[in-house]
């Protein structure tokens, strides 16, 4: 038996309200994942990295 298995990399979206004046750079670590948890919605991607010796991304 033969499996055929795939890298895969998983990104997760979060939809989150923010204020118009926001910027990404001022954020703390800790701020960004307290936002994150609050999220209104979480949409999960997942891509293909590598097959068959080719970069597939």
């Amino acid at each position: 038996m033969a499996y055929d298995l795939m890298n895969t990399e998983k990104v997760t979206e979060f939809i989150i309200d923010i204020h118009d004046d926001f910027i990404f750079e001022d954020m703390t670590r800790e701020d960004l994942l307290s936002m994150c948890s609050n999220a209104k919605e979480m949409i999960e991607h997942y891509f293909v990295t590598t097959m068959n010796d080719y970069d597939v991304i």
